[in-house]
C-alpha cells in the first residue's frame, strides 16, 4: 500500500493542534463530478478559504495524507454530537479522531476506492493496535449522511447491492480480515502478478442481494462444493452456504460465497457485476 504525503499549507484547514487518537471516521466526498479525485479534493482542502481537512483522501489510483494523523483534522465538527460518540470519543471528536475520505467521482473506480479503503484503515487500526469497533461513520458521530453509501439504503444498493446496514458492516468484515491476515503483512514480498477469471454464468439480484450460480463459481474459483446428506446442505471449502434452487441450479448470496472461497466480493454499479477479489489467503 503507497501512501502519498501531500500536506496541507492552508492554516484554516491545518490548525497544528497536536491530539491523540482514539478512532477513525469513514467520509465520502458526496462529490461525483469527473476529475473530483484525492488530489483535486486536496487542493480544495488547501484554498485559503476552506475551514475544513482530513487527514487522508483516497481514490481508485493514489491514497493522500493531508495530515500526519497526530494532527488535527476538521473533518467531523458539528453543534452536537450522537451520545455514543461523547462518551466514547470526546465533546470535541476532531480533537481524537483520524479522518478518511473516500471519493466518488464518475470517472473513477469505486471498487478500487472500497479496496484501499479498506487497506488503509487495516492498517491504520493495526498501527494503534485497535479493533473495528475504533471505527466510525461521521454519521455515527454526528448523524450527517455520511458516508452516504454506509447511510441510507438508496446509495448502498446502488454501490455494493445491499442495504446501508449491511454494508457497512460488510466493510468492517473486510477490514478485519486483514486484521487479522498475517500473510499480508509484507505485501511486497515477491513480485505479484494480477488473474481474471470469466465465468460463462450469470447471477441474479433479488431484493438487494446479488446472488451466484453457486457450482460454477465456486469451482470456477478453485472451490470444493459437497453436498452434506446429514444436513441436507451445501458445503464450499467445508463451509455450509445458503443454496436457493432455481430451474435445477443452485444459487447463493455473493457475500456468502465470496466468504466461503476467502475472497472479497464488491458490486460494480456501473456494470450490474460482482467482483470477486483475493484477499492474500490464496496463491
Amino acid at each position: 500500500m503507497q501512501i502519498t504525503d501531500c500536506f496541507l499549507t492552508n492554516p484554516n484547514a491545518r490548525p497544528g493542534k497536536t491530539i491523540r487518537p482514539k478512532g477513525v471516521v469513514i467520509h465520502w466526498t458526496a462529490n461525483k463530478s469527473s476529475g473530483a479525485n484525492a488530489m483535486a479534493n486536496r487542493n480544495y482542502f488547501n484554498k485559503p478559504t476552506t475551514i475544513a481537512s482530513a487527514h487522508y483522501i483516497v481514490d481508485d489510483r493514489q491514497i493522500i495524507r493531508c495530515l500526519p494523523e497526530n494532527e488535527m483534522a476538521y473533518h467531523v465538527g458539528a453543534k452536537s454530537y450522537k451520545q455514543d460518540a461523547l462518551n466514547r470519543l470526546s465533546s470535541y471528536p476532531n480533537n481524537c479522531t483520524i479522518g478518511i475520505e473516500m471519493c466518488v467521482n464518475a470517472d473513477g473506480r469505486f471498487s478500487e476506492v472500497y479496496r484501499k479503503t479498506v487497506e488503509l484503515a487495516s492498517h491504520i487500526l493495526k498501527q494503534y493496535g485497535w479493533g473495528v469497533d475504533r471505527l466510525w461513520r461521521h454519521f455515527d458521530v454526528t448523524g450527517k449522511n455520511c458516508p452516504a453509501f454506509f447511510v441510507t439504503n438508496q446509495e448502498a444498493l446502488a454501490c455494493f447491492g445491499v442495504t446501508a446496514v449491511m454494508a457497512w458492516e460488510n466493510f468492517k468484515k473486510d477490514v478485519q480480515r486483514l486484521l487479522t491476515d498475517d500473510s499480508l503483512v509484507r505485501e511486497d514480498a515477491l513480485p505479484r502478478c494480477a488473474i481474471q477469471i470469466e465465468l460463462p454464468a450469470t447471477g441474479a439480484l433479488h431484493e438487494g442481494v446479488a446472488y451466484l450460480p453457486l457450482r460454477a463459481v465456486a469451482e470456477g474459483a478453485g472451490g470444493k462444493v459437497e453436498w452434506d446428506p446429514l444436513t441436507k446442505g451445501v458445503k464450499v471449502n467445508g463451509r455450509e452456504v445458503t443454496a436457493h434452487n432455481v430451474n435445477g441450479i443452485s444459487y447463493t448470496p455473493a457475500r456468502e460465497l465470496a466468504e466461503a472461497l476467502d475472497l472479497q466480493a464488491t458490486w460494480d454499479a456501473e456494470s450490474k457485476t460482482v467482483i470477486l477479489h483475493g484477499n492474500g489467503k490464496r496463491n
